[in-house]
């Protein structure tokens, strides 16, 4: 079996994150777990949600972010 087919076995209909460990192959199985966890950014979600924060404290963080970039790029333009 090539690592196509196994693959396409491990599939599990209706459910988009879970895996089958076919033949035995849980090392297989595993990989494929955890690709699909980070791809799906779960564990992300997950690691944010543990502490809550405000929403007046994540939209100044997000406005400070933004005029961060924004001066880094007028830096970049005035090199030129």
């Amino acid at each position: 079996m090539n690592k196509r087919e196994k693959q396409h076995k491990t599939i599990v209909p209706g459910n988009g994150n879970a895996v089958s460990v076919v033949h035995k192959d849980l090392n297989f199985a595993l990989r494929t777990f955890k690709r699909k966890i980070k791809e799906s950014r779960i564990m992300d979600s997950y690691k944010e949600n543990q502490e809550f924060i405000k929403k007046s404290i994540k939209r100044k963080n997000q406005i400070n972010r933004a005029k961060y970039i924004q001066q880094i790029k007028d830096l970049n333009n005035n090199l030129y």
